[in-house]
């Protein structure tokens, strides 16, 4: 595979990853405090319709997410090294597997119950357990497409490529 091709398949990655982050942050900071002001009788279809869409928005993408990695990680671009991937990954795996053991058990006594104060502040407490390893990977993507779209030295040339861009009056 191309070098070309290598990092097209890591900028696809990076929309991945930053689709699920946004997806993410948008649950946890605007979501979550909302779910107290939604009236007994109302939260069973909400949360029913949330958590269905949960699943598409949010672990459909992780998913898309792990397997692209596996594939970026095999087909490495040069500028990265492959250990960055595989933290990366673990990242992915640890917000994964929390949402799996914790904030879903979570979810189904909410869907049970309905929006028990105690059950969403116990949610709301565990969910950093997820948002910390997504920031850091987020944080992570963002320092490997700096290498990825960093301009490259040439065979033979001791300073990157520039561009002279001409303002046209």
């Amino acid at each position: 595979m191309n070098e070309t091709t290598r990092r097209f398949l890591f900028v696809l990655l990076f929309a991945v990853v930053f689709f699920q982050t946004g997806a993410h942050i948008s649950q946890a900071f605007v979501n979550y405090p909302a779910w107290e002001f939604i009236s007994a009788e109302s939260f069973p279809a909400y949360h029913r319709v949330m958590t269905s869409g949960a699943l598409r928005v949010l672990l459909l993408p992780r998913v898309i997410e792990l397997a692209l990695a596996v594939v970026v990680l095999w087909f490495c671009p040069r500028v990265l090294k492959r250990w960055m991937l595989v933290l990366a990954i673990a990242l992915a795996l640890w917000a994964f597997l929390s949402t799996v053991f914790i904030q879903l058990p979570i979810h189904r006594q909410l869907g049970a119950l309905g929006n028990q104060p105690e059950l969403l502040a116990q949610l709301r407490a565990t969910d950093w357990l997820r948002q910390i390893p997504e920031l850091l990977r987020a944080a992570l993507y963002v320092w490997m497409m700096s290498f990825v779209v960093r301009p490259q030295v040439k065979a033979g040339v001791t300073e990157p490529e520039t561009y002279d861009y001409k303002e046209t009056a």
